[in-house]
C-alpha cells in the first residue's frame, strides 16, 4: 500500500493479460485476498481504502478482508457503493468479499482455524 504499489500491481496485471495464446476466463489479473495470503495478512499498513485504490489497476476488489462484527449497515453499504462505483467507472467486475467477525473490533486479531485462511488484524471500515 506504499508509494509504488499501484504501479507494481498494474505491471503484474498487464504482464498477466499480455501473455500470448492464453485463453482467459473470469478474473485475469493480480488478486489480493487478505485472508488467503499470509504476507498480506501480516501487513499492518494495509487498509480497505488502499486495497480499493489498488483494485483500480488489477482485478477483484475487496477480497477476504476481516471487518468488525458490529459494522453498521450504513458503513457496509457505503463500502459496497465505493466498490460498485469503481467497477462501473472502469467497466470491470469487482467483488466486495468482507468477513464481519462477531465480537471483534478493528485492530484485534482473527482466530480462524482453517487450512484455507490466514489470521489477520481486523480492518477498520472508515
Amino acid at each position: 500500500g506504499n508509494p509504488g504499489t499501484m504501479a507494481a500491481a498494474a505491471a503484474v496485471t498487464t504482464s498477466l493479460q499480455s501473455i500470448p495464446d492464453i485463453k482467459t476466463t473470469g478474473y485475469s489479473g493480480l488478486m489480493l485476498p487478505v485472508l488467503e495470503d499470509r504476507r498480506l495478512a501480516e501487513l499492518d499498513t494495509l487498509t480497505i481504502q488502499k486495497l480499493l485504490c489498488i483494485s483500480s489497476v488489477c482485478g477483484v476488489g475487496i477480497d477476504t478482508v476481516p471487518i468488525p462484527g458490529d459494522v453498521s449497515q450504513k458503513s457496509l453499504a457505503s463500502l459496497i457503493l465505493d466498490v460498485a462505483a469503481l467497477a462501473c467507472r472502469w467497466n470491470k467486475p469487482l467483488s466486495c468479499r468482507v468477513f464481519p467477525v462477531p465480537g471483534c473490533q478493528a485492530g484485534m486479531a482473527t482466530s480462524f482455524d482453517s487450512p484455507y485462511m490466514c489470521n489477520s488484524s481486523i480492518f477498520r471500515l472508515e
